[in-house]
């Protein structure tokens, strides 16, 4: 009898994390459901004109940094 005991411990905790969950994940539903109705305004042109800049800045960045990394790593320089 006393190792069933622990059992139905785990059984009983294991329903309550299912319930909290259930009704955590159901609040959860109901959220998503208000944020379809949210009404976007499709970005302008000069907008993303801007973010395509931006992204081509960040690429010549990266590329930039990864010549120099290898730069580094043939010439035996250690940067760190």
């Amino acid at each position: 009898m006393a190792r069933t005991l622990p059992s139905l411990k785990l059984v009983g905790a294991a329903a309550l994390v299912s319930v909290i969950a259930g009704v955590l994940v159901s609040h959860e539903c109901g959220r998503a459901a208000e944020s379809r109705l949210v009404r976007v305004t499709p970005a302008s042109v000069e907008m993303m004109q801007l973010l395509r800049d931006e992204h081509g800045l960040m690429a010549d960045m990266i590329k930039v940094e990864v010549a120099n990394e290898e730069r580094a790593a043939l010439s035996g320089i250690d940067r760190d």
